[in-house]
Parts: structure tokens; C-alpha cells; sequence
């Protein structure tokens, strides 16, 4: 099976290993790791290990941009990024001795009316091919508040599920195309929304007003508690694993990697999820962004629980 994942936004990826952060002195790090980033290319990594052929698309430029995908090359990825002016963001994630994660993210390139219309036709030529899309993340300055909205539209007209994983405006612009899925985490929800969801029956709530809004679920993720499929009929919850955490950055991606994966198979959302929990956790126990071991994933065990309406 096929997955198309659209990175508008990517990155280079690092992440330094400090033994700790004191402000306003040298800071001496023990190890760096590079990799290609942006939420999407997290999402590749994930559906890629579950077995899926990936598709990959966004803007990439300058030579930050040729890293990013000699990294597809290197994966067996399909690199179907557009090529633009400017230089692709980097981002820098410090890890300290504590295992405290501290990020620092670029806004990105900037990008034309030209190179977008140049991103959404190679979008629609790639649609044919594949089984899902995935749309992730942050935009780049150029892109307006609803480009996700004909993207949405583009994959639904040809009867591709979309899992959409953006926050603020940019969702909020997308509900009424209708995405398969949406994929907020708790905090995005509540943002959203603009009220303390403090419990689950509050989360559920959220979720399915955001169904009646045009989405048919909200997948939220709940950290290490797992995460939640909502639709206006059903409300399902799958427990996460409990793992030794090395690194927590990218598993809501690798979470969206796993959806993909269950859709592709034409499973349902809430039937997706438990595969999804299961690769997510997986993922915090790996040291690399965005992977996981298959093998160790397998092992996991979740509980699903099923509330009522």
C-alpha cells in the first residue's frame, strides 16, 4: 500500500545531548543527530515501518533542502518534493541529562503563489497512485490560513482518506473540507475549543463538536495516556503501553503513520488506533525521531475501551 504525506513546512531535524542548559553560557554538546524533519516526514518514518511505500511531497530549498531528500533517497522514499527558493528551516531539539526536551523551531521558507500552485498539481498527479494522504504540520510564510482545504478536497473527490495533523487557524480552516480524520492532540483541542478539557468526558465532548464541523473523527492523542477516536457515533479509547521514554518528539506523527497504515488496509479509524497507540510507544522508546522497532512494537499490549454516546 501507498501513503502520500505532505510536508509544507520541512526541516532538518537536530538533536543535541547535553549534560544539562545554563543560560548565557557555552553550551558544550555530546552528541548531534541529523535527520529530515517536519511532521511529515515523522509520519513517513512511522507508515514506512509498518510497512507501507511512501510518497513523500512539500517544498524543500537551498541545501538544507538537499539533505532533507538525500534522506528520502536513503529510506526508499519517492521524493516528490517542489523545489523552491530559500533555504529549508532547520530545528534544534536539546535533550538534557534529565531527559528534558527543549525545541527550538524555525518559522521556514518562504513560499509563492507559483510554488503553491505548483505543490497542488503535483498533489492531484500523485493522487491516482496512492492509498491515503496525510497532511501535517505547520506552514511556511506565503501559505494561506485554508491551504489545506483544497488539498482536502483534491484526496476526498478521488476517494483517498485524508488524516489531517495540524493546530489553530490552520485547522480550524480545514474542518469544513471534511478530512477523514483529524488528529489534535489534548492542549490543541482545548485550544481550539477555549475550554479546559480537564477530563475525558470533556475531551469527547470537544472531539465530536469538532465532527459536526465536517470531519468524521478526532483521533486525539493523549500522551502517555494513548489516545481517543471520536465520531459522532462512537467514542473509543486505547491505553498506551507503558515504556521507558528516550524520546517523546515525533510520536504523535508516528501515531498518524500507524492510522495511515490501518486505512490503507481499509480498516475503520477505531480499529486503526490500537496499532497506532502501539508504534507511538514505541516510538518514545526509541532515540531517533520519528522510528521505532517493529519487532519491540509488536510485543506491546494496549486496552481498548469503548464509552458510551
Amino acid at each position: 500500500m501507498t501513503v502520500l504525506t505532505v510536508t509544507l513546512n520541512a526541516a532538518i531535524d537536530k538533536r543535541y545531548d547535553v549534560a544539562g542548559i545554563t543560560i548565557g553560557a557555552v553550551q558544550r554538546v555530546a552528541t548531534v543527530t541529523a535527520s529530515a524533519g517536519g511532521k511529515g516526514l515523522n509520519v513517513s518514518r512511522g507508515a514506512q515501518l509498518c510497512g507501507q511505500h511512501i510518497v513523500a511531497t512539500g517544498f524543500v530549498g537551498g541545501f538544507a533542502g538537499q539533505f532533507v531528500t538525500s534522506q528520502l533517497a536513503t529510506y526508499g522514499m519517492q521524493d516528490e518534493f517542489v523545489r523552491v527558493a530559500g533555504e529549508t528551516r532547520t530545528c534544534i531539539n536539546i535533550i538534557d541529562g534529565n531527559g528534558t526536551s527543549t525545541e527550538f523551531l524555525e518559522p521556514g521558507v518562504a513560499v509563492t503563489a507559483t510554488d503553491l500552485a505548483a505543490l497542488t498539481a503535483r498533489f492531484s498527479d500523485l493522487l491516482p497512485g496512492v492509498d491515503v494522504v496525510t497532511l501535517s504540520g505547520s506552514v511556511p510564510s506565503g501559505c494561506p490560513e485554508d491551504v489545506y482545504a483544497p488539498l482536502i478536497r483534491a484526496a476526498v473527490g478521488a476517494g483517498r482518506p485524508v488524516i489531517l495533523d495540524t493546530s489553530g487557524a490552520l485547522l480550524r480552516a480545514a474542518l469544513v473540507a471534511a478530512p477523514t480524520v483529524v488528529k489534535p492532540n489534548r492542549e490543541e483541542l482545548a485550544a481550539l475549543i477555549g475550554a479546559d478539557l480537564s477530563d475525558l468526558a470533556s475531551v469527547i465532548e470537544a472531539a465530536r463538536s469538532l465532527c459536526s464541523q465536517g470531519p468524521k473523527w478526532v483521533v486525539v492523542s493523549l500522551g502517555a495516556e494513548g489516545a481517543l477516536a471520536v465520531s459522532l457515533e462512537k467514542a473509543v479509547e486505547v491505553s498506551a503501553p507503558r515504556v521507558v521514554a528516550v524520546n517523546p518528539v515525533g510520536c504523535g506523527d508516528v501515531l498518524v503513520g500507524g492510522l495511515a497504515t490501518g486505512l490503507a488496509a481499509q480498516l475503520d479509524v477505531d480499529a486503526a488506533l490500537p496499532l497506532a497507540v502501539r508504534v507511538s510507544a514505541a516510538a518514545a522508546a526509541h532515540p531517533e525521531t520519528g522510528r521505532f522497532d517493529p519487532a519491540y512494537a509488536k510485543t506491546l499490549e494496549v486496552t481498548t475501551t469503548i464509552h458510551g454516546k
